[in-house]
């Protein structure tokens, strides 16, 4: 019994192992052919093109090309980017394979039974699609197929190219490249326009190119200007309410009259130019706003549109008091409660007296004076200080600075009579004590500097 059994074992492996031999023979009989090339398996002609049509992740868009260019097929009202769908035709155009398989049995190895996405390319001729598989483990190349029986390895990964929504084509509205800002104007309420007037005598100083068209050609500063602009460039132009806004309704965007729209001007390197932003009400995901006369409304988060909507001449005067020159400074005269003192500049030289004294906390404390609110209201406290400055400067010959009690925080500061807006107590302070300090004698004198 015991021999009879071993026997049927052994029989039983014999078995076995016949099966698994003709199993690796038939393996061997359908083995894949693989090849390595450099061969160009598709390359698409634009031109050639009635439509494309692909479906990745399970989503299906459709564009059809015509004389007017490429369109939704869906949606002809979409407004379509043309030269992202060309970016995305150079995917195509042409297709390079690096390994091509021959003699293909099995596609599920390749991801290809059930692909991961398809894209068919329409001519007048008729369709070609491309399927796509998984990626090799190897090289993290994709496995493609144009038709049964061959699979190629693809360098460029062409299913991510195609993983986009309808979206992504949207032909977006945009600030346009420029190279300087010539003019900006806001109409409604608090009205405003700002001109680029460089070389011109506006100012006692040449740091200032923007004024304010108001007839007294208030200074506005240039890098407030630029950031302003840029944030308007920065605005995410791409995300929309609707992209067929027309006259009729507009009004349910708050843009038929909007709450605030800036014309700006600019220059290019090839002539000028200008563009129109508007901003409307507020909506459930920001506040609506558009370019030009565009069909897009684009939506905006409320810090956007309050820095943006909210910016008026004042908002975009100088952060600084003043922008002097010193070396066009001739003399200071300052009257500080009961104090008086006047400093001529000679030189490198600051005087009192005629003896040569520290000046360096005056000036750092006179280049600190900082406009945190401006405003126009008259002064109705005590003045505190005031101190004129003469300049080598035959259109501005001198500066007068007048501070006035205004809170426990503020003083309210005029220039030259005309009210510019509350500066820090603190900083007033600091002058205050720099000037005293050379009134009184204690300011350091180059003499006993150099003992």
């Amino acid at each position: 019994m015991k021999r009879q059994k071993n026997l049927l074992i052994l029989v039983g492996v014999l078995a076995a192992l016949c099966v698994g031999i003709a199993a690796v023979k038939g393996v061997q009989k359908h083995i894949d052919k693989v090849s390595t090339v450099s061969e160009d398996i598709l390359s698409i002609d634009p031109d050639a093109l009635t439509s494309i049509r692909w479906t990745v992740g399970g989503k299906t868009l459709t564009f059809a090309n015509s004389d007017s260019g490429w369109q939704q097929q869906d949606d002809d009202a979409f407004p379509v980017d043309q030269d992202k769908i060309s970016d995305l035709l150079d995917h195509f155009a042409p297709l390079t394979a690096s390994f091509v398989i021959h003699d293909v049995t099995d596609y599920s190895q390749y991801g290809l039974d059930k692909p991961t996405g398809t894209v068919t390319f329409s001519t007048a001729d008729g369709d070609t699609t491309l399927s796509m598989g998984s990626f090799s483990s190897m090289d993290e190349k994709r496995y493609v197929m144009l038709e049964k029986g061959t699979v190629y390895l693809v360098d460029d990964d062409v299913e991510q190219a195609l993983s986009t929504d309808h979206d992504t084509f949207l032909k977006t509205d945009s600030v346009p490249e420029y190279t300087k800002i010539t003019r900006i104007s806001r109409t409604g309420e608090n009205a405003f326009s700002a001109d680029y007037l460089p070389g011109e005598t506006h100012s006692y100083t040449t740091d200032y190119h923007y004024y304010t068209d108001d007839g007294s050609y208030t200074a506005l500063s240039d890098d407030k200007i630029d950031t302003f602009v840029t944030r308007l460039k920065n605005l995410d132009w791409s995300d929309y309410a609707t992209y067929t806004a027309f006259d009729s309704s507009l009004g349910d965007y708050g843009l038929s009259s909007p709450e605030a729209s800036f014309a700006i001007d600019y220059e290019t390197d090839d002539g000028s130019g200008s563009f129109t932003v508007s901003f409307g009400k507020a909506g459930e995901d920001g506040y609506y706003c558009r370019m030009n006369d565009s069909a897009i409304v684009c939506r905006v988060s409320e810090s956007d549109y309050t820095s943006l909507a909210g910016t008026n001449a004042n908002a975009l005067r100088p952060a600084a008091l003043l922008s002097l020159d010193w070396d066009k400074v001739t003399a200071l005269d300052f009257s500080v409660d009961d104090v008086t003192c006047a400093v001529s500049h000679k030189g490198s030289k600051f005087l009192y007296n005629d003896e040569e004294t520290d000046f360096d906390a005056v000036k750092s404390a006179v280049n600190a004076l900082n406009v945190s609110s401006y405003n126009s209201e008259a002064p109705t406290q005590k003045q505190e200080m005031e101190f004129t400055i003469s300049l080598d400067n035959a259109d501005y010959p001198t500066l007068t600075i007048s501070v006035y009690r205004y809170d426990g925080e503020s003083c309210l500061v005029q220039l030259n009579g005309e009210t510019q807006g509350l500066v820090s107590r603190s900083q007033i302070s600091t002058l205050r004590e720099a000037v005293t300090a050379i009134a009184l004698g204690k300011a350091d004198s180059a003499d006993s500097a150099a003992q």
